[in-house]
């Protein structure tokens, strides 16, 4: 199921500053085994365009914003990520595609596996195929 963290992340903040934090297995729903993070992404470029087959991620705006499109047998929902208090959890076999970045995104990924690729499915036509599979 897509899901969108409806409460924002646990944030303190005093005279100097905000320290937002997310807990695994709380907040972000999985053990995390890779963090990278994606920034300098030029105008007009998309990145993902892949879903996972086993990995779970769970994405964070921590600066500017990105404009996300998710599909899963469900259907397809646009999200976007404003805000360093705010994640995403994209769940496996889930079509992700990063659509649009601020010029100054910073995009953090937690992901619950080390990269394998060959557990990404790259073909959006193999994606529909297995997600609408009994």
């Amino acid at each position: 199921k897509i899901r969108v963290m409806t409460d924002r992340l646990k944030t303190f903040t005093d005279p100097r500053g905000s320290l937002t934090v997310a807990e695994m297995e709380k907040e972000v729903p999985f053990l995390v085994r890779r963090v990278y993070w994606i920034y300098n992404v030029p105008a007009g470029q998309e990145r993902g365009k892949h879903a996972n087959r086993i990995t779970h991620q769970y994405l964070v705006a921590v600066k500017g914003y990105v404009k996300i499109c998710l599909e899963n047998r469900e259907g397809r929902q646009t999200y976007c990520l404003d805000s360093p208090d705010k994640g995403l959890h994209i769940p496996p076999l889930t079509w992700n595609e990063l659509l649009e970045f601020s010029s100054d995104a910073v995009l953090l990924v937690l992901s619950s596996h080390p990269y394998q690729p060959e557990m990404y499915i790259n073909s959006y036509e193999e994606f529909l195929s297995l997600i609408h599979q009994k």
